[in-house]
Protein backbone atom coordinates (compact mmCIF):
# COMPACT_ATOMS: atom_id res chain seq x y z
CA UNK A 1 0.00 0.00 0.00
CA UNK A 2 1.11 3.88 -0.31
CA UNK A 3 3.33 4.81 1.94
CA UNK A 4 1.96 8.48 3.23
CA UNK A 5 2.92 10.77 6.08
CA UNK A 6 -0.24 11.52 7.88
CA UNK A 7 -0.16 14.33 9.82
CA UNK A 8 -2.36 17.36 10.86
CA UNK A 9 -0.08 20.02 9.37
CA UNK A 10 0.98 18.28 6.80
CA UNK A 11 -2.15 17.69 4.62
CA UNK A 12 -4.48 19.36 2.31
CA UNK A 13 -6.25 21.85 4.14
CA UNK A 14 -9.63 22.71 2.27
CA UNK A 15 -11.28 26.47 4.00
CA UNK A 16 -14.25 25.81 5.95
CA UNK A 17 -16.59 28.50 6.88
CA UNK A 18 -19.50 28.46 4.78
CA UNK A 19 -20.52 25.01 3.60
CA UNK A 20 -24.35 25.92 1.68
CA UNK A 21 -24.76 26.45 -1.78
CA UNK A 22 -27.37 28.87 -1.13
CA UNK A 23 -24.87 30.79 1.02
CA UNK A 24 -22.45 31.05 -1.75
CA UNK A 25 -25.02 31.40 -4.37
CA UNK A 26 -26.40 34.16 -2.49
CA UNK A 27 -23.72 35.62 -1.52
CA UNK A 28 -22.13 35.77 -5.31
CA UNK A 29 -25.28 37.34 -6.73
CA UNK A 30 -25.45 39.78 -4.13
CA UNK A 31 -21.58 40.55 -4.61
CA UNK A 32 -22.61 40.54 -8.32
CA UNK A 33 -25.04 43.41 -7.93
CA UNK A 34 -22.72 45.86 -6.14
CA UNK A 35 -19.16 46.85 -7.66
CA UNK A 36 -18.90 50.19 -6.20
CA UNK A 37 -15.61 49.94 -3.94
CA UNK A 38 -16.98 50.88 -0.35
CA UNK A 39 -20.31 49.01 -0.50
CA UNK A 40 -19.25 46.03 1.81
CA UNK A 41 -21.89 47.16 4.41
CA UNK A 42 -24.39 47.01 2.32
CA UNK A 43 -23.46 43.93 0.98
CA UNK A 44 -24.10 42.83 4.64
CA UNK A 45 -27.17 44.48 4.96
CA UNK A 46 -28.53 42.62 1.71
CA UNK A 47 -27.30 39.17 2.85
CA UNK A 48 -28.99 39.91 6.33
CA UNK A 49 -32.45 40.74 4.59
CA UNK A 50 -32.45 37.82 3.02
CA UNK A 51 -31.45 35.64 6.44
CA UNK A 52 -28.19 34.60 4.57
CA UNK A 53 -26.09 36.06 6.99
CA UNK A 54 -26.12 36.62 10.75
CA UNK A 55 -23.69 38.19 12.70
CA UNK A 56 -23.32 38.18 16.62
CA UNK A 57 -24.78 41.49 16.78
CA UNK A 58 -27.52 43.91 15.32
CA UNK A 59 -24.49 45.26 12.54
CA UNK A 60 -22.87 42.30 11.87
CA UNK A 61 -19.24 41.88 11.70
CA UNK A 62 -16.79 43.09 8.12
CA UNK A 63 -14.12 40.40 9.41
CA UNK A 64 -17.30 37.54 9.02
CA UNK A 65 -17.86 39.22 5.51
CA UNK A 66 -13.94 39.00 4.59
CA UNK A 67 -13.93 35.24 5.80
CA UNK A 68 -16.57 34.59 3.51
CA UNK A 69 -14.64 36.61 0.46
CA UNK A 70 -11.46 34.31 1.13
CA UNK A 71 -13.60 31.08 1.38
CA UNK A 72 -14.87 32.59 -2.01
CA UNK A 73 -11.11 32.86 -3.39
CA UNK A 74 -10.11 28.84 -2.07
CA UNK A 75 -13.04 28.09 -4.02
CA UNK A 76 -12.20 29.75 -7.04
CA UNK A 77 -14.85 32.06 -6.99
CA UNK A 78 -12.87 34.87 -7.40
CA UNK A 79 -9.65 36.04 -6.15
CA UNK A 80 -8.18 39.13 -4.35
CA UNK A 81 -6.27 41.77 -6.51
CA UNK A 82 -3.33 43.99 -5.50
CA UNK A 83 -5.55 46.76 -3.74
CA UNK A 84 -7.15 43.98 -1.93
CA UNK A 85 -10.30 43.92 -4.04
CA UNK A 86 -12.73 40.90 -4.87
CA UNK A 87 -12.53 39.99 -8.35
CA UNK A 88 -14.90 37.34 -9.78
CA UNK A 89 -13.17 34.66 -11.78
CA UNK A 90 -14.40 34.01 -15.35
CA UNK A 91 -16.58 30.86 -13.98
CA UNK A 92 -18.57 33.20 -11.54
CA UNK A 93 -18.91 35.82 -14.24
CA UNK A 94 -20.86 32.63 -16.09
CA UNK A 95 -22.44 31.38 -13.49
CA UNK A 96 -24.30 34.90 -12.94
CA UNK A 97 -24.79 35.53 -16.48
CA UNK A 98 -26.16 31.96 -17.26
CA UNK A 99 -27.74 29.92 -14.32
CA UNK A 100 -27.50 27.00 -16.86
CA UNK A 101 -24.17 26.53 -16.85
CA UNK A 102 -23.34 26.32 -13.60
CA UNK A 103 -22.35 22.39 -12.66
CA UNK A 104 -19.93 22.90 -16.17
CA UNK A 105 -18.44 25.71 -14.35
CA UNK A 106 -18.22 24.67 -10.75
CA UNK A 107 -16.61 21.55 -12.50
CA UNK A 108 -13.88 23.87 -13.92
CA UNK A 109 -13.52 25.33 -10.07
CA UNK A 110 -12.79 21.99 -8.63
CA UNK A 111 -10.63 20.92 -11.63
CA UNK A 112 -8.99 24.46 -10.88
CA UNK A 113 -7.95 23.60 -7.01
CA UNK A 114 -4.25 23.05 -6.53
CA UNK A 115 -1.72 23.20 -3.76
CA UNK A 116 0.22 25.51 -3.60
CA UNK A 117 -3.02 27.64 -2.80
CA UNK A 118 -3.05 31.55 -2.21
CA UNK A 119 -5.50 31.16 -0.25
CA UNK A 120 -4.98 27.91 1.94
CA UNK A 121 -2.17 27.40 4.81
CA UNK A 122 -1.33 23.69 2.89
CA UNK A 123 2.36 23.69 3.33
CA UNK A 124 4.96 24.47 1.28
CA UNK A 125 5.84 20.62 0.95
CA UNK A 126 2.80 20.16 -1.44
CA UNK A 127 2.95 20.47 -5.21
CA UNK A 128 -0.33 18.99 -6.43
CA UNK A 129 -2.88 19.42 -8.63
CA UNK A 130 -5.35 18.05 -6.29
CA UNK A 131 -8.93 18.79 -8.32
CA UNK A 132 -7.63 17.45 -11.19
CA UNK A 133 -6.17 14.11 -9.52
CA UNK A 134 -10.07 14.11 -7.83
CA UNK A 135 -11.46 14.44 -11.15
CA UNK A 136 -9.29 12.03 -12.44
CA UNK A 137 -9.99 9.64 -9.40
CA UNK A 138 -13.99 9.79 -10.31
CA UNK A 139 -13.50 8.88 -13.69
CA UNK A 140 -11.66 5.74 -12.92
CA UNK A 141 -13.11 2.41 -13.90
CA UNK A 142 -10.92 0.25 -11.45
CA UNK A 143 -12.08 1.76 -8.45
CA UNK A 144 -16.11 1.96 -10.06
CA UNK A 145 -15.42 5.49 -10.82
CA UNK A 146 -16.61 6.83 -6.91
CA UNK A 147 -14.37 7.02 -4.09
CA UNK A 148 -15.70 6.34 -0.08
CA UNK A 149 -15.51 9.19 2.57
CA UNK A 150 -13.23 6.61 4.66
CA UNK A 151 -10.76 6.03 1.67
CA UNK A 152 -11.02 9.87 0.94
CA UNK A 153 -9.42 11.19 3.80
CA UNK A 154 -7.35 8.22 4.49
CA UNK A 155 -5.29 8.63 0.95
CA UNK A 156 -5.52 11.82 -0.60
CA UNK A 157 -5.50 14.91 2.21
CA UNK A 158 -1.61 13.09 2.48
CA UNK A 159 -0.71 12.93 -1.59
CA UNK A 160 2.30 15.63 -1.68
CA UNK A 161 2.46 15.02 -5.35
CA UNK A 162 1.59 13.17 -7.92
CA UNK A 163 3.13 11.34 -11.59
CA UNK A 164 2.15 8.36 -13.29
CA UNK A 165 3.83 5.63 -11.27
CA UNK A 166 1.92 6.90 -7.70
CA UNK A 167 -0.77 7.14 -9.27
CA UNK A 168 -0.96 3.56 -10.39
CA UNK A 169 0.29 2.72 -6.80
CA UNK A 170 -2.64 5.09 -5.68
CA UNK A 171 -5.32 3.53 -7.11
CA UNK A 172 -3.65 -0.44 -6.36
CA UNK A 173 -3.89 1.18 -2.68
CA UNK A 174 -7.46 1.92 -3.18
CA UNK A 175 -8.14 -1.59 -4.32
CA UNK A 176 -6.02 -2.72 -1.70
CA UNK A 177 -8.11 -0.98 1.36
CA UNK A 178 -11.42 -1.53 -0.15
CA UNK A 179 -10.39 -5.71 0.49
CA UNK A 180 -10.04 -4.80 4.05
CA UNK A 181 -12.80 -5.35 6.92
CA UNK A 182 -13.83 -2.67 8.94
CA UNK A 183 -11.53 -3.71 11.50
CA UNK A 184 -8.68 -3.91 9.79
CA UNK A 185 -9.10 -0.43 8.91
CA UNK A 186 -9.56 1.10 11.80
CA UNK A 187 -6.36 -0.84 13.05
CA UNK A 188 -4.89 1.46 10.24
CA UNK A 189 -6.92 4.77 11.19
CA UNK A 190 -6.03 3.88 14.98
CA UNK A 191 -1.93 3.40 13.90
CA UNK A 192 -1.63 7.12 13.05
CA UNK A 193 -0.34 9.31 15.83
CA UNK A 194 -2.82 11.25 17.56
CA UNK A 195 -5.61 10.00 14.83
CA UNK A 196 -8.43 11.55 16.43
CA UNK A 197 -7.08 15.11 15.55
CA UNK A 198 -5.40 14.40 12.11
CA UNK A 199 -8.89 12.34 10.98
CA UNK A 200 -11.67 14.56 12.62
CA UNK A 201 -9.46 17.40 10.89
CA UNK A 202 -9.58 15.72 7.45
CA UNK A 203 -13.34 14.61 8.05
CA UNK A 204 -14.70 18.07 8.83
CA UNK A 205 -13.00 19.46 6.01
CA UNK A 206 -13.63 17.12 3.41
CA UNK A 207 -17.43 15.80 3.97
CA UNK A 208 -18.77 18.43 5.77
CA UNK A 209 -17.44 21.56 3.52
CA UNK A 210 -15.43 20.18 0.16
CA UNK A 211 -18.09 17.32 -0.55
CA UNK A 212 -21.07 19.16 0.19
CA UNK A 213 -20.76 22.84 -1.76
CA UNK A 214 -19.43 20.75 -5.07
CA UNK A 215 -22.51 18.20 -4.10
CA UNK A 216 -24.73 20.97 -3.50
CA UNK A 217 -23.95 22.78 -6.93
CA UNK A 218 -24.24 19.40 -8.70
CA UNK A 219 -20.56 18.25 -9.09
CA UNK A 220 -20.83 15.42 -7.38
CA UNK A 221 -23.55 12.77 -5.84
CA UNK A 222 -23.05 11.14 -2.40
CA UNK A 223 -24.22 8.31 -2.70
CA UNK A 224 -25.29 6.06 0.34
CA UNK A 225 -24.57 2.48 0.72
CA UNK A 226 -26.05 0.32 3.48
CA UNK A 227 -23.08 -2.50 3.08
CA UNK A 228 -20.60 -0.21 3.20
CA UNK A 229 -17.85 -1.13 6.27
CA UNK A 230 -20.53 -3.82 6.96
CA UNK A 231 -22.92 -1.25 7.83
CA UNK A 232 -20.18 0.84 10.54
CA UNK A 233 -18.68 4.10 10.84
CA UNK A 234 -16.14 5.47 10.97
CA UNK A 235 -15.91 8.23 14.23
CA UNK A 236 -13.02 10.72 15.45
CA UNK A 237 -13.44 12.90 18.62
CA UNK A 238 -13.20 16.91 17.36
CA UNK A 239 -10.81 18.36 20.10
CA UNK A 240 -11.40 18.90 23.13
CA UNK A 241 -14.91 18.55 22.64
CA UNK A 242 -17.97 15.86 22.51
CA UNK A 243 -18.22 16.74 18.63
CA UNK A 244 -17.27 13.52 16.64
CA UNK A 245 -16.86 13.54 13.04
CA UNK A 246 -18.17 10.97 11.36
CA UNK A 247 -18.40 9.25 7.70
CA UNK A 248 -21.74 9.12 6.95
CA UNK A 249 -23.76 9.90 4.01
CA UNK A 250 -27.07 10.09 5.57
CA UNK A 251 -27.98 8.73 9.07
CA UNK A 252 -26.23 5.70 10.07
CA UNK A 253 -24.48 4.85 7.20
CA UNK A 254 -21.86 5.94 5.14
CA UNK A 255 -21.54 5.77 1.74
CA UNK A 256 -19.53 7.71 -1.36
CA UNK A 257 -19.41 10.16 -4.08
CA UNK A 258 -19.12 10.38 -7.48
CA UNK A 259 -19.40 12.72 -10.59
CA UNK A 260 -22.88 13.89 -11.74
CA UNK A 261 -22.92 11.49 -14.92
CA UNK A 262 -23.64 14.37 -16.93
CA UNK A 263 -20.32 15.88 -16.19
CA UNK A 264 -18.29 12.69 -17.06
CA UNK A 265 -17.80 13.69 -21.06
CA UNK A 266 -16.67 17.24 -19.61
CA UNK A 267 -14.41 15.52 -16.82
CA UNK A 268 -12.56 13.17 -19.52
CA UNK A 269 -12.00 15.83 -22.19
CA UNK A 270 -10.32 18.14 -19.52
CA UNK A 271 -8.04 15.47 -18.31
CA UNK A 272 -7.10 14.67 -21.60
CA UNK A 273 -5.91 17.80 -22.52
CA UNK A 274 -4.64 19.14 -18.64
CA UNK A 275 -3.24 15.90 -16.45
CA UNK A 276 -3.19 16.05 -12.83
CA UNK A 277 0.64 14.66 -13.16
CA UNK A 278 1.88 18.27 -14.52
CA UNK A 279 3.93 20.47 -11.99
CA UNK A 280 1.44 23.19 -10.69
CA UNK A 281 1.88 26.76 -10.87
CA UNK A 282 3.65 28.25 -8.53
CA UNK A 283 5.58 31.67 -7.26
CA UNK A 284 9.15 28.89 -7.98
CA UNK A 285 8.41 29.29 -11.53
CA UNK A 286 10.59 31.40 -12.97
CA UNK A 287 8.01 32.36 -15.27
CA UNK A 288 6.30 33.90 -12.64
CA UNK A 289 7.58 37.19 -11.46
CA UNK A 290 4.86 38.31 -8.81
CA UNK A 291 2.40 36.83 -6.54
CA UNK A 292 -0.36 38.90 -8.46
CA UNK A 293 0.75 37.63 -11.14
CA UNK A 294 0.51 33.62 -10.29
CA UNK A 295 -2.87 34.66 -8.76
CA UNK A 296 -4.20 35.97 -12.30
CA UNK A 297 -2.38 32.64 -14.09
CA UNK A 298 -4.75 30.52 -11.89
CA UNK A 299 -7.57 32.66 -11.62
CA UNK A 300 -7.88 34.20 -15.47
CA UNK A 301 -5.69 32.28 -17.65
CA UNK A 302 -6.09 28.21 -16.69
CA UNK A 303 -9.84 28.93 -16.19
CA UNK A 304 -10.28 30.37 -19.66
CA UNK A 305 -8.21 27.60 -20.98
CA UNK A 306 -10.33 25.28 -19.27
CA UNK A 307 -13.47 26.66 -20.56
CA UNK A 308 -12.12 25.96 -23.41
CA UNK A 309 -12.55 22.63 -23.58
CA UNK A 310 -15.31 22.36 -21.29
CA UNK A 311 -18.02 24.87 -23.48
CA UNK A 312 -17.04 24.39 -27.10
CA UNK A 313 -20.51 24.85 -27.97
CA UNK A 314 -20.90 28.16 -27.28
CA UNK A 315 -18.93 29.53 -30.10
CA UNK A 316 -18.77 33.08 -29.38
CA UNK A 317 -16.94 32.15 -25.53
CA UNK A 318 -14.76 29.78 -27.20
CA UNK A 319 -13.25 32.31 -30.25
CA UNK A 320 -12.89 34.89 -27.26
CA UNK A 321 -11.39 32.62 -25.16
CA UNK A 322 -8.83 31.18 -27.85
CA UNK A 323 -8.16 34.26 -28.62
CA UNK A 324 -7.47 35.51 -25.25
CA UNK A 325 -5.05 32.55 -24.38
CA UNK A 326 -3.51 32.77 -27.38
CA UNK A 327 -1.89 36.11 -26.75
CA UNK A 328 -1.32 35.38 -23.22
CA UNK A 329 0.84 32.21 -24.65
CA UNK A 330 2.64 33.90 -27.32
CA UNK A 331 3.51 36.99 -25.36
CA UNK A 332 5.70 34.41 -23.47
CA UNK A 333 6.39 31.73 -25.26
CA UNK A 334 6.44 32.68 -29.07
CA UNK A 335 8.92 33.01 -31.54
CA UNK A 336 12.14 34.77 -31.08
CA UNK A 337 11.18 37.05 -34.20
CA UNK A 338 8.12 38.19 -32.21
CA UNK A 339 5.41 37.41 -35.08
CA UNK A 340 3.47 34.72 -33.23
CA UNK A 341 3.25 37.10 -30.38
CA UNK A 342 2.19 40.35 -32.72
CA UNK A 343 -0.27 37.64 -34.87
CA UNK A 344 -1.92 36.80 -31.79
CA UNK A 345 -2.77 40.68 -30.93
CA UNK A 346 -5.17 40.99 -34.11
CA UNK A 347 -7.91 38.56 -33.17
CA UNK A 348 -7.70 40.57 -29.72
CA UNK A 349 -8.23 44.03 -30.78
CA UNK A 350 -10.96 42.75 -32.69
CA UNK A 351 -12.91 41.90 -29.45
CA UNK A 352 -13.24 45.82 -29.16
CA UNK A 353 -16.86 46.80 -30.42
CA UNK A 354 -15.62 50.34 -31.54
CA UNK A 355 -12.92 49.01 -33.56
CA UNK A 356 -13.99 48.92 -37.19
CA UNK A 357 -10.64 46.97 -38.48
CA UNK A 358 -7.35 45.36 -37.67
CA UNK A 359 -4.82 45.21 -40.04
CA UNK A 360 -1.42 43.38 -39.52
CA UNK A 361 1.08 46.04 -41.32
CA UNK A 362 4.89 44.68 -39.91
CA UNK A 363 7.48 44.42 -42.16
CA UNK A 364 10.87 46.25 -41.53
CA UNK A 365 10.09 50.22 -40.87
CA UNK A 366 6.05 49.95 -40.07
CA UNK A 367 3.51 48.89 -36.91
CA UNK A 368 2.61 45.55 -35.99
CA UNK A 369 -1.17 46.29 -36.15
CA UNK A 370 -3.39 49.49 -38.00
CA UNK A 371 -6.69 49.79 -36.23
CA UNK A 372 -9.44 51.82 -37.39
CA UNK A 373 -11.82 53.01 -34.71
CA UNK A 374 -15.28 54.52 -33.91
CA UNK A 375 -15.56 57.02 -30.96
CA UNK A 376 -18.83 57.63 -29.27
CA UNK A 377 -19.32 61.15 -30.65
CA UNK A 378 -19.14 58.54 -34.64
CA UNK A 379 -15.33 60.08 -35.08
CA UNK A 380 -13.04 57.36 -37.01
CA UNK A 381 -9.31 57.82 -36.09
CA UNK A 382 -6.19 55.38 -36.13
CA UNK A 383 -4.08 53.81 -33.65
CA UNK A 384 -1.25 51.99 -33.89
CA UNK A 385 -0.04 48.61 -32.12
CA UNK A 386 3.21 46.96 -31.49
CA UNK A 387 3.88 43.51 -29.62
CA UNK A 388 6.98 43.25 -28.12
CA UNK A 389 7.69 39.76 -27.26
CA UNK A 390 9.29 38.51 -23.88
CA UNK A 391 13.10 38.40 -26.14
CA UNK A 392 12.23 41.97 -27.00
CA UNK A 393 10.71 44.52 -24.89
CA UNK A 394 13.46 45.85 -23.76
CA UNK A 395 14.28 47.22 -27.11
CA UNK A 396 11.51 49.83 -27.96
CA UNK A 397 12.90 52.51 -30.89
CA UNK A 398 10.94 55.10 -29.43
CA UNK A 399 12.05 57.03 -32.73
CA UNK A 400 10.73 54.54 -35.05
CA UNK A 401 7.27 54.44 -33.32
CA UNK A 402 7.12 57.92 -33.98
CA UNK A 403 7.81 58.20 -37.02
CA UNK A 404 5.48 55.22 -37.71
CA UNK A 405 2.75 57.20 -36.21
CA UNK A 406 3.38 59.75 -38.42
CA UNK A 407 3.21 57.89 -41.17
CA UNK A 408 -0.07 56.38 -40.73
CA UNK A 409 -1.94 59.70 -39.59
CA UNK A 410 -2.54 57.68 -36.14
CA UNK A 411 -3.67 59.11 -32.87
CA UNK A 412 -1.01 57.06 -30.82
CA UNK A 413 0.68 53.98 -30.62
CA UNK A 414 0.10 51.02 -27.35
CA UNK A 415 3.05 48.98 -27.12
CA UNK A 416 2.11 44.99 -25.46
CA UNK A 417 4.46 43.29 -23.97
CA UNK A 418 4.80 40.66 -20.95
CA UNK A 419 6.48 43.31 -18.80
CA UNK A 420 8.45 46.72 -19.12
CA UNK A 421 11.85 47.68 -17.81
CA UNK A 422 12.02 51.09 -16.02
CA UNK A 423 14.75 52.15 -18.91
CA UNK A 424 11.82 51.71 -21.54
CA UNK A 425 8.72 53.58 -19.83
CA UNK A 426 11.41 56.12 -19.53
CA UNK A 427 12.30 56.48 -23.08
CA UNK A 428 8.29 56.70 -23.82
CA UNK A 429 7.63 59.59 -21.34
CA UNK A 430 5.56 62.85 -23.02
CA UNK A 431 5.02 60.76 -26.14
CA UNK A 432 2.06 59.52 -27.94
CA UNK A 433 3.19 56.14 -26.38
CA UNK A 434 1.67 53.98 -23.48
CA UNK A 435 2.95 51.14 -22.51
CA UNK A 436 0.43 48.13 -21.14
CA UNK A 437 1.31 44.24 -19.98
CA UNK A 438 -0.35 41.48 -22.01
CA UNK A 439 -1.53 39.96 -19.09
CA UNK A 440 -3.46 43.58 -17.97
CA UNK A 441 -4.93 43.37 -21.86
CA UNK A 442 -6.08 39.73 -21.37
CA UNK A 443 -7.59 40.15 -17.99
CA UNK A 444 -9.25 43.07 -19.17
CA UNK A 445 -10.92 41.95 -22.43
CA UNK A 446 -12.14 38.80 -20.68
CA UNK A 447 -13.74 40.76 -18.20
CA UNK A 448 -15.49 42.89 -20.81
CA UNK A 449 -16.69 40.13 -23.37
CA UNK A 450 -17.38 37.36 -20.55
CA UNK A 451 -20.19 40.07 -18.67
CA UNK A 452 -21.60 41.38 -21.99
CA UNK A 453 -24.12 40.48 -23.65
CA UNK A 454 -22.90 40.96 -27.10
CA UNK A 455 -19.15 39.06 -25.66
CA UNK A 456 -17.39 42.48 -26.89
CA UNK A 457 -15.25 44.64 -24.98
CA UNK A 458 -15.61 48.36 -24.89
CA UNK A 459 -12.74 50.29 -26.48
CA UNK A 460 -14.09 53.82 -25.13
CA UNK A 461 -13.06 52.78 -21.50
CA UNK A 462 -9.66 51.95 -22.15
CA UNK A 463 -8.96 54.72 -24.26
CA UNK A 464 -9.90 57.29 -21.56
CA UNK A 465 -7.32 55.94 -20.27
CA UNK A 466 -4.72 56.15 -22.53
CA UNK A 467 -5.14 59.72 -23.99
CA UNK A 468 -4.89 60.48 -19.92
CA UNK A 469 -1.45 59.07 -19.36
CA UNK A 470 0.66 59.24 -22.88
CA UNK A 471 3.88 57.99 -21.85
CA UNK A 472 3.17 55.76 -19.45
CA UNK A 473 3.05 52.39 -18.50
CA UNK A 474 -1.11 52.14 -18.09
CA UNK A 475 -1.39 48.72 -16.60
CA UNK A 476 -1.78 49.64 -12.94
CA UNK A 477 -4.53 52.30 -14.24
CA UNK A 478 -6.41 49.82 -16.03
CA UNK A 479 -5.28 47.27 -13.36
CA UNK A 480 -7.52 49.93 -11.02
CA UNK A 481 -10.16 50.34 -13.32
CA UNK A 482 -11.26 46.74 -14.23
CA UNK A 483 -11.00 46.81 -10.12
CA UNK A 484 -13.47 49.54 -10.03
CA UNK A 485 -15.93 48.39 -12.21
CA UNK A 486 -15.58 44.31 -11.59
CA UNK A 487 -14.35 43.68 -8.16
CA UNK A 488 -15.77 44.48 -4.57
CA UNK A 489 -14.16 45.94 -1.82
CA UNK A 490 -12.78 43.82 1.07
Amino acid sequence: MIKLERKKDEKWIFQKNVSSRNIIKAFLEVVNQIRDTDNKHEIRKQLREINIYKGRSDEGSLNTMGVRMSQMCFYMFGYKSSSNIFMPAPTTLNMMKNGNDIEKNMLINLFSIQFPHPYSRTSSNFSIYAGRLITKLLTEKRINFRLYIDEFIWFLPFIKKIDDELYENLVESIIEYRSLSYDEKSILFYSVENCNDVFSNCMHECKYYFMKIFEEFGVFNMIIDRTHNDGNLFSFKHGNTNTYRRDNVQGKYSGYIELNPSLLSNAVCLLKKFSPFDKPVSLDDPEVFSNQEWITDLYEIEQLQYLEIVMPEIAEKRKIIESINNMQFCSKYGSVDGKDFENSLKPVFELFREVLHVGIISGAGDTDLLCMLQDDDSNIYKINVDGKSRTSSSNMNVKRILRHIEKHDSKYCIVVAPRFNRGTILDIKNEPIVAVTSETLAKYCSKECMSSTDYMADYIGLSKIIEKHYGEDISPKLEKYIDDKYGISL
